[in-house]
C-alpha cells in the first residue's frame, strides 16, 4: 500500500495533478518513515540503514508544496 500511494503520488506530483491534496497526503507516508524505519538510524543518510533527515527534508519539501499549490507548467492549472 505505502509502495503504491508513494508512486502514484510522485506520479501526480510530477505531473502537477492535484498538488495541494497529493502532498498532504503523502507527508503522513514520509512522518511513518522517519519514525520506523530510519528514526533509530541517526541523522545522516549515509549512515546504515540511513537517517531520518531525507524523509524529514521531503516532509517539509511537500509541506511547502501544499502551500504554495500547482505551477505554472502543471498539467492541472489553478486559476486565479
Amino acid at each position: 500500500m505505502v509502495i503504491a500511494a508513494e508512486l502514484s503520488g510522485g506520479l501526480a506530483l510530477i505531473a502537477g495533478m492535484w498538488s495541494r491534496w497529493v502532498s498532504i497526503a503523502l507527508i503522513p507516508i514520509l512522518l511513518g518513515s522517519i519514525y520506523a524505519p530510519h528514526g533509530a538510524a541517526g541523522f545522516f543518510f549515509s549512515n546504515p540503514n540511513g537517517g531520518w533527515e531525507f524523509p524529514a527534508f521531503w516532509a517539509v519539501a511537500l509541506a511547502s508544496l501544499a502551500l504554495l499549490g500547482n505551477g505554472t507548467y502543471a498539467l492541472q492549472r489553478t486559476r486565479g
